[in-house]
């Protein structure tokens, strides 16, 4: 059992930390169906929620994966940036 001092990660900052960590390697802007598939997200609730913190930005382009035109997500430190639409 873990102390009280160390609480493990909550579900959504530990799917947060996977896309950041996955966009951040690809360099790219992905939208949200690529990346539940991608990262084997059981839950859109907790990928909508991660997504929503200040770590993430969206925007309209080009999804790498499925090509199509559609919002994306990218880290905001700008991956993705230069794949624009």
């Amino acid at each position: 059992m873990l102390p009280k001092a160390l609480k493990p990660m909550s579900q959504v900052s530990h799917i947060a930390q996977r896309v950041a960590a996955f966009l951040q390697k690809r360099n790219a802007a992905y939208c949200e169906s690529c990346l539940v598939e991608r990262l084997l997200i059981a839950s859109r609730a907790a990928m909508k929620a991660a997504i929503e913190t200040e770590r993430f930005s969206t925007r309209i382009g080009i999804c790498p994966d499925c090509r199509t035109r559609k919002q994306v997500i990218a880290c905001r430190g700008g991956a993705g940036s230069s794949k624009a639409a």
